[in-house]
């Protein structure tokens, strides 16, 4: 009897301990505006260039320190949220609008949305759903590389994002996926569980996630393999 109630606590222990994500947080088929762990990054100190975007927390949190110690070293240079949690219709009204434009000129699904994946994700497989990225200041890498204020920020992105927890999503020498992207930021703490239970799902029960993608041309295309390669092949740093 004893042996089977420390086993009966074991597994109790165990399952409380694991954290399951919700598979509509995954996909970002939610409100993050009602969710009560996200906060608006209205009411913080954080500069954004538009009203209404959205992190967890804890995310939120960590970036402001972040941002302070910049500021502190360089005041007169900008640090700004352009993008934050975008849910799935967010995304669908990205994906549908770069859809509409390309599929015009290149007539062929495949290729369009190989296009898009440059830079944009499909619907239901951006990180940005997860409350736990955000982009800084600019989205195009001419600014980080070419622009003087912009090559001090991102040297200084590189050196000091792993302190408060951050790590860049899409960087140089991967096999794979989306180009790279020196204004993107992962919160790595929170993101590499949501990473975890994404490939756990995919793996186990695969249409539980592809059957919820209802985008422009998902059923034109390889999505499964896809979804592989845009959502897993990321910098190292973020598992």
């Amino acid at each position: 009897m004893k042996k089977i109630l420390f086993f009966l606590l074991l597994n109790l222990t165990f399952t409380t301990m694991a954290e399951t994500i919700p598979l509509n947080k995954l996909i970002g088929q939610f409100n993050e505006k009602t969710d009560p762990n996200f906060v608006a990054l209205d009411s913080t100190i954080l500069p954004v260039n538009k009203p209404g975007m959205y992190l967890q927390k804890e995310v939120a949190d960590q970036l402001t320190k972040a941002y302070q110690d910049f500021k502190i070293a360089h005041p007169n240079i900008p640090f700004i949220v352009v993008s934050a949690t975008r849910n799935y219709a967010y995304q669908n009204s990205i994906w549908q609008n770069k859809w509409d434009r390309l599929f015009k000129k290149l007539k062929n699904e495949p290729k369009t949305a190989q296009e898009i994946l440059k830079y944009s994700s499909m619907p239901g497989t951006s990180r940005h759903h997860w409350g736990t990225d955000v982009d800084i200041t600019s989205v195009s890498s001419d600014y980080f590389t070419q622009d003087p204020k912009g090559k001090i920020l991102f040297q200084w992105l590189q050196t000091n994002m792993s302190k408060y927890g951050f790590c860049q999503s899409f960087n140089h020498g991967r096999k794979g996926g989306y180009q790279p992207e020196e204004w993107h930021w992962s919160y790595q703490p929170i993101a590499k569980k949501f990473l975890a239970q994404y490939k756990k799902i995919l793996a186990s029960n695969e249409k539980s996630i592809i059957n919820q993608l209802t985008f422009a041309g998902y059923n034109k295309i390889k999505l499964r393999d896809l979804i592989e390669e845009y959502v897993f092949d990321v910098n190292p740093d973020c598992y």
